[in-house]
């Protein structure tokens, strides 16, 4: 199993490090749990990831998706090559999910 961990920061806010993939998205879908479908903007901080693949993108898409219709997903910290997988998939045309490439930590 890949190397994968999530954090609660906060209000509506989790910093994920490591890998994203297909073995760890039920990880992050757990830790998300009721905080999706709030409202209101819900930050996933991903400076501290090293990896990203399809499946941890659609889990993001899928939780903007079930975030509606009052709350958006604010992804701060994307970088190098993740930064090119949510680019590859289009995510900054999804309307409730906003990308911030800063790379200090929240």
């Amino acid at each position: 199993m890949a190397d994968f961990g999530i954090t609660y920061q906060g209000p509506m806010t989790f910093v994920l490090d490591g890998e994203l993939d297909i073995a760890t998205v039920p990880s992050m879908t757990a830790a998300l749990g009721s905080s999706i479908g709030e409202g209101g903007p819900l930050t996933l901080d991903l400076s501290g990831l090293t990896f990203i693949d399809s499946s941890g993108v659609a889990a993001i898409l899928k939780a903007g998706n079930d975030h509606l219709p009052n709350g958006c997903v604010v992804l701060h910290g994307v970088h190098d090559g993740t930064k090119r997988v949510v680019d590859l998939m289009g995510v900054e045309k999804t309307t409730n999910i906003h990308i911030l490439p800063c790379v200090v930590a929240v």
